[in-house]
């Protein structure tokens, strides 16, 4: 379920990144008459294939590669019999398909939210979010002591959202990946 996070919160950032890249062409589109659902569908099409071919992959390799390299370390500190590979089929269309469902809702959502705009507000560059101040900023003592690129930092870390989260999350995940495997 970590890693789903994880790769969830990626693929939303990405997406959000593909679609406000190409802002100014779905306003085009948008004043050439095609349809919203026109529109979003291009979107929702490479979201799609993407996720499929990039979970059909994962799992041929992660299931191809992982357990082997990890039951041959093994057995050169222990004495265990020859590996039976096994392909959980239902687990992998169950994982496949949930990911790709999730990112199809997240495109569709990040596409709808351009697409409510007028075509004229889209085909212009988006406005630069306005700047205000951070609660560190409060805090002066603290403040003044920052290097101008940890206040960099910590500005985008509390201004946007999803790099906040993804932030702790992927922090939060390679801490217990470092535990888990110094405890195994």
């Amino acid at each position: 379920l970590l890693f789903f996070l994880v790769a969830a919160l990626v693929c939303l950032t990405t997406m959000t990144r593909l679609i406000d890249e190409e802002r100014s062409q779905i306003g085009v589109f948008s004043a050439l008459g095609f349809s919203k659902n026109r529109i979003i569908s291009k979107y929702l099409i490479y979201a799609g294939t993407a996720s499929i071919l990039g979970s059909v992959i994962g799992i041929v390799i992660g299931i191809a590669l992982f357990p082997t390299v990890i039951y041959s370390v093994w057995r050169l500190m222990y004495d265990l019999p020859d590996i039976k590979p096994y392909l959980p089929l239902r687990y992998a269309f169950v994982g496949t398909m949930s990911f790709t469902s999730l990112m199809l809702v997240v495109t569709y959502y990040v596409a709808r939210r351009e697409l409510k705009e007028q075509p004229s507000t889209l085909m212009r560059p988006k406005p630069p979010k306005n700047a205000r101040e951070v609660f560190l900023e409060k805090i002066t003592w603290l403040w003044k002591r920052l290097s101008f690129s940890s206040k960099i930092t910590a500005r985008n870390l509390i201004r946007y959202k999803s790099r906040f989260f993804m932030t702790v999350i992927g922090v939060a995940g390679c801490a217990g990946l470092l535990v888990a495997g110094f405890g195994i």
